[in-house]
């Protein structure tokens, strides 16, 4: 890999926004070709965005208007940002993707589809991510996209250094981490078929990786579960070897499936699993785990978990009216296991997780 820093030629990287209807399809389809833009200059910094479908992603491109009706003006404010006209949707020839077989600039559809050789209609956190990390950034961002569903670390990504338990079967254990990181290796090596502008000269660093998975966890052993903290010190440090970055800095979104009062049972094994990396002395300033549960939207949360974890509203006696049922409309497109498919928390998600990735890059250089 090269760290070359000789300049690459340079080219305009505005923000597009991309259209809607049949010319959004036409657009869509050439967005999985190769991007003709050429790099920023010097090397590309790639961010490995890791996990299982909630990296993914799984919210329906509409979703992400919702955002115009928060209460926090701020917040509210973004959907100029990720459509500014009001009509398409933000794209970013200074962000390159690659997502499955399709490899394209930064846009919608890099989230769950059915056919992952093609781009589809949802985001995960990677939209908002690139979009922040693209804007405090000289150099062209690159993000590597790995997120197979349904898979455990404690199984599927077992990084090598957490060993195989006691019993199992080397082949049993690790498939997912050695397809996480063949799955880097080989769009890497690839970079100048998929993204022609690519400057071979200038190289690429690896520049972080952000870590969002721990869904299936839940359904391994009690005693398993209570290892996923020491596991993720494991697979932090198993991906730093494996690039020969020993202080790559990390972000690991802490899981939060319905929301902040969901604190309890086995879901909190694996919140706590993924905030003890916030314990780890070695970590201090390299690592940082980030609270998810608070980015859903409240009101949806109360909805959709009416009469469970909002014991007060008995949706047999009050049942959804007609406005709450077109507000749910309007921000989700999925199930509770996969925040209810919310533009509007991939987007603060993306948005968080871009911010402590910086906090933890600026930490490094002082």
């Amino acid at each position: 890999m090269r760290h070359a820093m000789n300049a690459a030629r340079s080219a305009s990287h505005a923000v597009r926004p991309l259209a809607g209807g049949l010319f959004a399809l036409a657009i869509l389809a050439v967005s999985t070709a190769p991007a003709p833009a050429a790099q920023k200059p010097g090397p590309v910094r790639v961010y490995i965005m890791a996990g299982q479908s909630n990296m993914d992603g799984q919210a329906g491109k509409h979703t992400i208007d919702f955002i115009g009706e928060d209460e926090d003006k701020e917040r509210a404010a973004l959907l100029k940002v990720f459509k500014p006209d009001g009509t398409n949707y933000m794209t970013r020839e200074d962000v390159w993707c690659s997502s499955g077989g399709a490899h394209g600039i930064l846009q919608t559809g890099f989230g769950g589809r059915k056919n992952y050789d093609k781009i589809g209609d949802k985001i995960g956190p990677e939209y908002a991510f690139g979009q922040f990390m693209a804007e405090a950034s000289p150099r062209q961002i690159y993000l590597i996209k790995y997120a197979p569903g349904g898979q455990s670390l404690y199984q599927n990504f077992r990084p090598p250094s957490a060993g195989v338990p006691e019993g199992g079967k080397p082949e049993d254990y690790g498939n997912q981490y050695r397809g996480m990181i063949a799955n880097a290796r080989e769009n890497l090596a690839n970079l100048k078929k998929n993204f022609p502008g690519y400057d071979e000269k200038a190289g690429y660093e690896i520049a972080g990786f952000v870590w969002f998975q721990g869904f299936n966890d839940q359904f391994v052993s009690e005693p398993q579960r209570k290892e996923y903290g020491k596991n993720l010190v494991h697979l932090i440090n198993d991906v730093r070897k494996e690039f020969e970055k020993p202080n790559l800095p990390v972000v690991v979104g802490v899981m939060g499936v319905n929301g902040v009062r969901n604190e309890g049972g086995k879901q909190k094994d694996i919140r706590d699993g993924h905030r003890y990396v916030n314990t780890v002395p070695e970590f201090k300033g390299n690592v940082k785990a980030v609270e998810s549960a608070p980015l859903l939207h409240p009101k949806v949360v109360e909805l959709r978990c009416a009469g469970w974890l909002y014991p007060e509203r008995d949706l047999a006696k009050q049942p959804l009216t007609e406005d709450e049922q077109a507000l749910l409309r309007r921000a989700t497109s999925d199930k509770g296991f996969h925040y209810n498919g919310e533009g509007r928390f991939f987007v603060l998600l993306g948005k968080l997780f871009a911010e402590t990735m910086l906090e933890l890059q600026k930490g490094q250089k002082q």
